[in-house]
């Protein structure tokens, strides 16, 4: 048993070796590692590592390096001579074999449909080499990855168009179910494809034509919705009210408010609901807004005056800029930015690096181009979640 427990601590070494190795093919120099001795508590063990290790060198796999003088008789260090002979001496293909082979296994289902899927599957391969995850899938996961492909190139071809989720995947798969297993990584590969890089899946599914039941607007505010019977819903109930987008052409004002407030987040949504009554029209956007979200905004925003302001607040992160980008360019008035400045994350933040993908954002127009600019090449990059901030009326944050 001692054996055993030595053999798998002496494999589990070289495995890790030869994944820091293929995580970084590139690198000047080997990757190296110290034996963990504190994990080996005999004798026996000790020399059984030892044995593995020296076995391992005589196939040309690793370097071994020991230590000096009084430490002649343990290893100070385990190099790298060869990924290729690692990988064999462990009986295993290295990752980038694998990598290649998976490819080619996809490689027809991807270009079944436009070229730019032929583009992931080679993005995700070049992951595969290195040993990593792609969109949560690994190269030993090539079944679920076949499936994800034959999703995306029948979306490419227009096959969504028009059907419910289940009647596509059934369609598309043979699978009514396919479709929900591999909805997100769908939706992340797509968002960045229509240039709207973690847009919510409803903006997706929308713009591929996917028929899917939208999700209810949650807000509070001065609105109603009205039907044949009467008055069906009232926005200034407590603690806020869900509107389904099916209802919004009965929506109407009942007062005007005094500001329009968006949120990204669920839990500072319903802060501000219940702890702030001042008239505003408050309405949660669950991150990218849905399609109901963007068509209740739009139709609020060309009924009340100018002069009302609309504001929006997220996270001061790539994820926040994008959403509040996302809202400038879909809605007939941008909002102004709501608890998002720079002295507000750098005082309440957390440390972060920059991200130079906002670099369009920096160069626009936006009211967020700044805040922007600092997140993308600023040297003392800071994120804040606007959960770390307690909720505070539009109108005190606009006079301020």
């Amino acid at each position: 048993m001692t054996d055993a427990r030595t053999a798998d601590a002496g494999v589990e070494f070289l495995e890790r070796l030869l994944e820091r190795s293929e995580r970084n093919p590139d690198r000047a120099r080997p990757a190296s590692a110290a034996p963990d001795y504190d994990g080996l508590s005999t004798a026996q063990q000790v020399s059984r590592f030892h044995d593995l290790m020296a076995a391992a060198e005589r196939f040309g796999a690793v370097e071994v390096q020991r230590g000096r003088r009084d430490r002649g008789h343990l290893i100070e260090r385990v190099r790298v001579r060869d990924p290729e002979l690692l990988a064999r001496y462990l009986g295993r293909p290295t990752a980038a074999a694998t990598a290649q082979r998976v490819r080619q296994e996809l490689l027809p289902v991807a270009t079944a449909g436009e070229p730019w899927i032929a583009t992931v599957l080679d993005e995700m391969a070049a992951r595969w080499a290195r040993g990593e995850a792609a969109h949560r899938l690994t190269a030993g996961q090539a079944e679920a990855a076949k499936e994800f492909f034959t999703l995306l190139a029948s979306i490419s071809r227009q096959e969504a168009r028009g059907l419910d989720a289940r009647t596509f995947s059934k369609k598309a798969t043979n699978d009514t179910k396919a479709f929900d297993r591999h909805a997100s990584r769908l939706a992340a590969v797509l968002g960045v494809r229509i240039g709207q890089p973690g847009a919510a899946a409803d903006v997706v599914w929308t713009h591929i034509g996917l028929e899917r039941f939208s999700h209810p607007v949650h807000l509070k505010g001065p609105v109603a919705v009205e039907g044949s019977g009467g008055r069906l819903i009232d926005g200034r109930a407590k603690p806020f009210v869900s509107i389904h987008p099916e209802m919004l052409p009965q929506l109407f004002l009942l007062d005007r408010p005094t500001a329009i407030l968006t949120i990204e987040n669920y839990a500072s949504f319903n802060r501000q609901v219940r702890e702030i009554e001042d008239g505003s029209l408050v309405v949660y956007t669950g991150g990218f807004p849905a399609a109901g979200v963007v068509e209740l905004l739009a139709k609020v925003l060309t009924t009340v005056p100018a002069e009302v302001p609309f504001l929006h607040w997220g996270d001061v992160d790539a994820g926040g800029v994008r959403i509040f980008r996302y809202l400038e360019e879909n809605l007939p008035r941008g909002p102004r930015p709501h608890l998002m400045t720079k002295a507000l994350a750098e005082k309440s933040g957390q440390p972060a690096d920059a991200d130079p993908s906002l670099a369009s954002v920096a160069r626009s127009n936006s009211a967020v181009r700044e805040l922007a600019d600092w997140l993308a090449f600023g040297s003392d990059v800071r994120h804040l979640e606007q959960e770390a901030l307690d909720p505070q009326r539009p109108s005190e944050v606009s006079a301020s």
